[in-house]
């Protein structure tokens, strides 16, 4: 079979001008894969948004990203596309996803990146904080709660893992009941039982501002219709939620106590004598 490569080794070959990129054909590349990604960018940087008005300002500064994105396309590739085509497109600005997807058709012959940019915009509008915000209230939060790690409670400083569920269960002589009530942007949740034959109830105080946590602690502790205060509240607080963790060390601090106390679990190490 013949290859015929002279014309690679010719020295008179002379390499193909490479066509140069069309108006716009960058941003279609790089720009506007970035504007396709901000969705998760917003997702992303929700981790250091604490409080509603950070939220709002941080959801709001993405959507104003993407339509810039948008628009700072258009106006770049508009001037070489037909005049319908740019009256299409300027009325799809919008909408985004709708936007790209044409866009691209029309460029490319295909618009699978307006679709990548709406699914990641649903994702975004359903996993936000505010999304899940609405989802807390009286009757699911007693169940997410179960479920924290004790670490969770501003009440606790240090590593354990146990689980905030499983430390009720394992104080309380035979199971416990629920109640939940909520003021304003606080729940209460009352935890109530049996406690070595004494009724007891533990109350956790959980603030939620609709985007975001922003307190959580073990309030108060009765028992047999006694309320617990001072050190007889810590300590209360130590047995529940610390009890025989022996991973590491952990502490506890109530609201009355100016500096916290360790408990240390480890008994591997001990004092010179």
């Amino acid at each position: 079979m013949d290859l015929n490569i002279d014309h690679l080794t010719s020295k008179n070959y002379v390499k193909p001008i490479k066509k140069p990129l069309a108006k716009g054909e960058r941003s279609a590349e790089g720009g506007m894969w970035g504007v396709t990604v901000i969705p998760v960018a917003g997702l992303f940087m929700e981790l250091y948004a604490n409080d509603r008005y950070s939220g709002a300002a941080l959801w709001l500064t993405v959507l104003i990203l993407i339509w810039f994105g948008c628009y700072a396309d258009f106006r770049q590739i508009s001037p070489s596309l037909s005049e319908e085509k740019a009256e299409k497109l300027r009325k799809l600005l919008p909408i985004p996803p709708a936007y790209i997807f044409t866009r691209d058709e029309m460029r490319k012959g295909e618009g699978y990146r307006g679709v990548v940019l709406g699914i990641l915009m649903a994702a975004a509008i359903f996993g936000n904080g505010f999304t899940q915000g609405l989802m807390i209230n009286k009757n699911t939060l007693p169940d997410k709660l179960k479920n924290a790690s004790v670490t969770a409670l501003s009440n606790f400083r240090g590593t354990s893992d146990n689980v905030i569920g499983e430390q009720l269960t394992a104080w309380f002589d035979d199971g416990y009941d629920t109640e939940c009530s909520k003021e304003g942007s606080k729940f209460t949740i009352e935890y109530s039982g049996k406690h070595a034959e004494k009724s007891a109830s533990v109350t956790i105080e959980v603030v939620h501002d609709g985007f975001a946590y922003k307190s959580l602690k073990a309030a108060d502790v009765t028992i047999d219709g006694k309320k617990l205060d001072g050190d007889e509240r810590r300590d209360a607080l130590k047995e529940i939620f610390i009890g025989n963790d022996e991973e590491g060390s952990s502490s506890l601090t109530t609201d009355s106590e100016d500096s916290t106390e360790s408990i240390e679990t480890d008994e591997t190490s001990e004092k010179d004598e």
